[in-house]
């Protein structure tokens, strides 16, 4: 292998990467991680594009587990770009229609793993199909502005390429980690209580196009039916840019794809879940932040087989962070039956939380 074929290859997986990074650091909707894939398949052999596609969401992995469960897409993608770039003159439809490739197979994945193809005629329509799709036909469309480029680049430019790509996905990365998971430390630990800091939340909040993380906590008894901890839930979404805190449709969304990936990962077939009571929606302090809290229901299903009906009560808080670029939504439940036993403990765990303007 040639040396300026290895270069090129490692500006491609790296491309998907600092991307990646970048557009997550600038609270930009969207993956951008399929560039490194388009510059890969139009500027290499088949095989090595195929190497480099697949090597780029393995290096994603470690930022994102999820895409382990991607490498297909890269493998995909490439081979449809290796067909279309014997089409020169179709150029644009086939950005168009490689666009659309790639924002479908990351859906396909994610109501294959969340067993959430109930809601296929939604997710085609979603803002998060849009996302992915424009973000695919921005990536498709710069690198075939670089192409040439890339190609015809000098040994030395290609270096300095590949260190300008590892310096921005590493500023990136350090700017991510401060914006989105050192609250981590501000989440303390309960007895009784197991707690889960900072889960990335791109892939859950897929449908709605938005990026951001969960942290949260549920009582060692959740899965025992029958005990008041029983679907307990308490946690806060630190969710990417500015999302109105008093639109209640709004707030309920995150929430509503969480519980349903929630249930298609325990085994759920069919989960569905939707608000069903809100009431005394009221502006407070909370933390030094002016606030919105909302108390009401959801209608949805146990994460236990039989997976039977739940009616879920507790209430959301919402406020805008606007040094961090964050909209918080804590939100905390429990069963309608042992909502009275649990609703000071939900309330004691909030408001342990070290988090302040």
């Amino acid at each position: 292998m040639r040396e300026k074929t290895i270069l090129i290859i490692v500006l491609s997986i790296l491309a998907s990467l600092a991307a990646r990074t970048l557009a997550d650091a600038l609270h930009i909707p969207g993956f951008y991680d399929s560039i490194g894939i388009f510059i890969a398949s139009m500027t290499l052999t088949p095989l090595y594009s195929l190497l480099a596609s697949i090597a780029s969401y393995l290096l994603l992995a470690v930022y994102y587990k999820v895409y382990v469960f991607a490498l297909w897409i890269p493998v995909i993608l490439s081979i449809a770009v290796i067909v279309v770039r014997r089409f020169e003159k179709l150029r644009y439809i086939s950005a168009m229609v490689l666009a659309l490739l790639y924002s479908t197979l990351w859906f396909i994945l994610y109501m294959s793993l969340t067993h959430t193809w109930n809601y296929v005629a939604t997710i085609f329509r979603s803002r998060g199909f849009m996302v992915l799709t424009l973000d695919a036909l921005f990536c498709y469309i710069t690198a075939l502005g670089l192409h040439n480029a890339i190609s015809k680049a000098r040994r030395s430019t290609l270096i300095v390429s590949v260190a300008l790509l590892i310096i921005v996905a590493a500023i990136s990365w350090i700017a991510v980690y401060y914006s989105d998971f050192s609250i981590a430390s501000l989440f303390p630990e309960h007895k009784g209580w197991l707690l889960f800091r900072t889960h990335k939340m791109d892939f859950v909040w897929l449908p709605l196009g938005v990026k951001g993380t969960n942290t949260y906590y549920y009582p060692i008894d959740r899965f025992k039916r029958g005990s008041p901890g029983y679907q307990v839930w308490v946690g806060m979404y630190w969710v990417q840019g500015y999302h109105d805190p008093r639109d209640v449709g709004l707030v309920s969304e995150f929430a509503k794809w969480d519980q349903n990936v929630w249930l298609g990962l325990h085994g759920c077939n069919h989960p569905y879940t939707y608000v069903d009571l809100v009431k005394n929606i009221t502006i407070i302090t909370f933390k030094g932040y002016k606030a919105f809290l909302m108390y009401g229901g959801m209608i949805s299903r146990s994460d236990v087989k039989p997976y039977e009906q739940v009616t879920l009560r507790g209430f959301f808080i919402t406020f805008y962070d606007p040094k961090t670029d964050h909209t918080a939504i804590i939100y905390a439940c429990s069963t309608r039956e042992n909502y009275n036993k649990m609703i000071k403990l939900l309330w004691r765990i909030v408001n342990s939380w070290r988090i302040h303007s």
